[in-house]
């Protein structure tokens, strides 16, 4: 039996109603893209790890705010991962 791989906009429409489920599959498909675009702009693993993790803590909590129409759920991540990981950047000094 084949296995259908729900649509990501589903599982972000499921976390929006509280299922943590669709939450953790939505981590695990993006979870590496989402690393690599953050690690490009900080250059530190663990700050990469940290706003990774904030990234899905923050869609987690606005999911309900999520439009389709808008773009793409790896988009909206990228997006709310772009924008933390330049807060961090801006808000660490410069060595």
């Amino acid at each position: 039996m084949t296995h259908r791989l729900m649509p990501d906009s589903q599982l972000v429409q499921l976390m929006a109603a509280g299922d943590r489920a669709a939450r953790a599959e939505l981590c695990d498909r993006h979870r590496l893209s989402v690393y690599a675009q953050v690690y490009v702009a900080l250059v530190d693993s663990d700050a990469a790890e940290q706003v990774v993790a904030e990234t899905f803590d923050r869609a987690w909590h606005t999911a309900s705010e999520f439009t389709p129409r808008a773009g793409s759920p790896l988009a909206w991540l990228s997006g709310i991962a772009r924008a933390l990981a330049e807060r961090r950047r801006t808000a660490t000094p410069s060595r």
